[in-house]
């Protein structure tokens, strides 16, 4: 059912896509595109920033072999924020995930708890305000929004994928913002009262292994008068 749910959804997020390259003709330029790659053997300082915003930081952090490879400390919200911030209520920002592995055991417990791999739009300093698609070591997904401080989780619990390495984006239309994977639609929902400018961070919950190899951001750009 999920499967062809995103089958179905594929027009949709085509579209979406086109709708902002096809603005370039109305405004010129009507569409900025920002890409980062984890190229190197460090983080490329000029598009990314070590960022906290729970817990301590920690935890083992490198970047090689194309990807960025990030494992943090238990409890925390840690990971790497876009130097940029970026302005708009209609935008495409997507990240390709190269592996998410499962979290260090708690202290006192035992076994290995799944781990994910969290594409975060932060609309402020604090984490009060953002929305987060999350894909997870057990190829399950979770969108979450919180506003003012206050979560809400906007799936049905039974998104899924056997892909291994997706790319999953987060696309705002004013109030409505899609939940990407490969370009199709798995799910679509309305938050308000959220503002207009973000950042685009990526990390995982805790000690979870999460590598990635590419983040994207599309934006348009308000017409001339």
């Amino acid at each position: 059912m999920v499967r062809q749910r995103l089958w179905r959804a594929l027009t949709l997020g085509c579209c979406l896509l086109f709708s902002l390259v096809r603005a370039s003709s109305q405004t010129n330029p009507a569409v900025e595109e920002w890409n980062a790659a984890f190229e190197g053997s460090s983080l490329d300082s000029s598009k990314w920033e070590r960022f906290s915003f729970e817990g301590a930081n920690g935890g083992t952090f490198k970047v090689e072999g194309g990807e960025l490879r990030m494992r943090s400390v238990s409890g925390s919200r840690s990971g790497v924020r876009s130097k940029q911030k970026f302005t708009g209520d209609h935008f495409i920002v997507e990240a390709t995930v190269a592996k998410v592995g499962a979290a260090l055991p708690e202290a006192g417990g035992s076994g290995l708890t799944p781990g994910d791999a969290n594409l975060t739009i932060l609309f402020d300093d604090s984490g009060r305000n953002r929305v987060e698609w999350i894909y997870t070591s057990e190829g399950t997904f979770e969108a979450w929004a919180v506003v003012n401080g206050q979560g809400e989780r906007l799936d049905n619990r039974k998104l899924a994928t056997k892909i291994r390495n997706p790319t999953i984006g987060i696309v705002r239309r004013g109030d409505d913002f899609l939940f990407m994977l490969n370009g199709q639609t798995g799910l679509q929902k309305t938050v308000k009262n959220l503002p207009h400018d973000f950042w685009v961070m990526l990390y995982g919950y805790g000690s979870s292994e999460n590598h990635w190899s590419s983040t994207r951001v599309v934006t348009t750009k308000p017409a001339r008068p």
